[in-house]
């Protein structure tokens, strides 16, 4: 400002020069000339005043700004911190969970689901005196019921960072599975006889041991991870307690397993499961639920042979079983290191 008003008195002081040197102004006009740089002085001294007012108006606002206490905060930081960056604390939001960045993990689970029905076959020989027509070979079929199941186990795992996106993992687990028992009605049609059928009962658990590859992905959403994964392994089933009874001709209160009633017996097993883990604040502990698709191989079972005074001797009974789909729910918590 001050310098447009010596701009203004200097053009001034020109232009009398000026004149004086051509001609020598008359009173009249020196007196415009006087009144036209007050009037400039004027204007100046107006918007001076009012930058001072503005200034004045915008102070208790840029002061006041920094007493605001958020919370939980130190009004000491506040005032320190610059404005752009005192915008971000204000406005930054709730605090996220941080994310695991990988490393070793352990975790336990349990649910429950459904046992698929499966092929069954009964294999064994009933030794008839040869008056009475001789060995009769039995070869049996039909198919399980299905039925729920529930389940529990535990993990043990590593994962991995890779790239923004994929975590991936390797795990070891095993788990138990019982459930009601599996009952199947098997025949047998033979030229001798118009048929044998039995009434057979198998009261399982399954043992899986399984080696997992799986994958997470990252997401927007801090402490929530979906994964897929898969394994491979074996499984060891076992039937405590089964028992075979003859319908057709009937043979009341004869157990056709009654030498041995138990067997087990290993086979192969697989999974694939879908899932989402939910971090529990930045402890390393989390949440998880998912999916899981478990097929367990065929196996053959041998149980003892039917020991009864009345009862043919026989040979011990295989019990043929199909592979065994099932569908679970899990869920479960684990702690990452």
């Amino acid at each position: 400002m001050t310098a447009r008003k010596c701009f203004i008195v200097a053009a001034g002081l020109m232009t009398a020069g000026a004149a004086h040197a051509e001609d020598i102004p008359s009173n009249a006009e020196l007196f415009r000339m006087l009144k036209a740089q007050q009037q400039t002085i004027s204007e100046l001294r107006a918007e001076l005043k009012q930058a001072k007012q503005e200034r004045r108006a915008a102070t208790p606002r840029e002061t006041a700004a920094p007493t605001v206490r958020p919370a939980g905060g130190d009004v000491a930081t506040v005032a320190a911190t610059p404005p752009a960056q005192a915008y971000a604390m204000y406005n930054k939001g709730p605090a996220v969970v941080p994310t695991r960045s990988g490393g070793a993990y352990v975790g336990v689970f349990g649910g429950g689901g459904s046992r698929g029905g499966t092929d069954v076959s009964q294999f064994g020989t009933v030794f008839i005196p040869e008056a009475a027509g001789g060995p009769l070979a039995v070869d049996a079929t039909g198919r399980t019921s299905s039925g729920g199941v529930g389940f529990g186990g535990a993990q043990l795992g590593y994962e991995w960072s890779y790239g923004a996106h994929l975590r991936p993992a390797l795990e070891i687990e095993g788990f138990y599975l019982a459930g009601n028992q599996p009952r199947a009605t098997l025949a047998n049609p033979t030229v001798r006889l118009i048929e044998r059928s039995f009434d057979d009962t198998f009261p399982t658990r399954t043992t899986v041991l399984l080696a997992n590859m799986v994958v997470g992905f990252n997401t927007p959403y801090q402490g929530i991870t979906p994964y897929i994964g898969g394994g491979i392994g074996a499984a060891n089933v076992s039937i405590n307690g089964a028992s075979s009874t003859q319908t057709d001709p009937a043979e009341p209160g004869i157990n056709h397993f009654n030498a041995r009633a138990d067997s087990s017996a290993w086979t192969f097993a697989a999974q694939a499961k879908a899932g989402a883990r939910f971090a529990l604040g930045n402890s390393g502990a989390y949440l998880f639920g998912e999916y899981r698709y478990l097929y367990v191989g065929s196996v053959n079972q041998v149980f003892g042979s039917t020991v009864d005074p009345a009862h043919a001797s026989t040979s011990p009974w295989t019990a043929s079983f199909g592979g065994t789909s099932h569908h679970l729910a899990a869920g479960g918590v684990g702690f990452g290191f």
